[in-house]
């Protein structure tokens, strides 16, 4: 194999060298300029280099729900990101009734129409149970069957943009408080609708009632 070698004032020295096995021959371009601070250094998929910022994730919004008791785990004002996802840590709602998501934009509002969404859940040690919403009014990202004010969820939402619309994935944990007992569920749907640019997003109780527990932190990638 062949070295660059680069020796310090001091004597040590830096290699570069080719990999162990090279079944063509390789050319890289370098960048003609250095990036900024923290950039890094991206190939084309082609051979040519360059400089960019590394994909990094923003807090739009963060809950203790113990505190602040909110009606809606909502964030308003994004500016149309790639990608948006709810974490959350034994989040509980004061309502024994479904948990929904809606999507829309500040100037017209939530989109009411065109939600898919199909998924699986089941007892620890148990059977696996399949159900799905054909066309509502807003997803179920977090259950079909958990109408139940001491459950406590764990998990993430993640809703991505794909061109102008939407597709979701949940994955997430149910526990109940003071018991055993404790499901594991995954979801996933889209919205046939929504075109608009994406500026805000909530997660609500259809029986009304607070997020009376729990930790919540909503994250945005461009």
């Amino acid at each position: 194999m062949s070295n660059i070698k680069l020796v310090h004032s001091g004597g040590n020295s830096v290699s570069l060298t080719t990999p162990d096995t090279l079944a063509a021959n390789k050319t890289f371009k370098l960048p003609n300029a250095d990036g900024s601070s923290n950039q890094a250094m991206v190939t084309n998929g082609s051979g040519a280099l360059s400089f960019a910022t590394p994909t990094s994730w923003t807090t739009a919004a963060s809950f203790d729900c113990a505190s602040a008791n909110p009606s809606a785990i909502e964030v308003t004002g994004l500016n149309n990101p790639q990608v948006v996802m709810y974490v959350f840590h034994e989040l509980k709602h004061s309502a024994s009734s479904r948990n929904h998501m809606q999507i829309g934009n500040d100037s017209t509002g939530y989109q009411a129409s065109g939600y898919f969404d199909i998924g699986t859940y089941r007892a620890a040690g148990g059977t696996e149970t399949s159900t799905r919403g054909h066309n509502q009014a807003q997803w179920y990202p977090l259950e079909y069957n958990f109408g139940n004010a001491n459950n406590l969820y764990s998990g993430k939402i993640v809703l991505t943009r794909t061109f102008n619309r939407w597709i979701y994935e949940s994955n997430f944990d149910v526990s109940y408080s003071s018991q055993n007992d404790q499901y594991e569920s995954s979801w996933r749907g889209h919205n046939r609708n929504f075109s608009g640019t994406f500026q805000r997003v909530k997660l609500f109780n259809s029986g009304g009632g607070t997020y009376t527990s729990g930790h919540v932190t909503i994250l945005t990638q461009s």
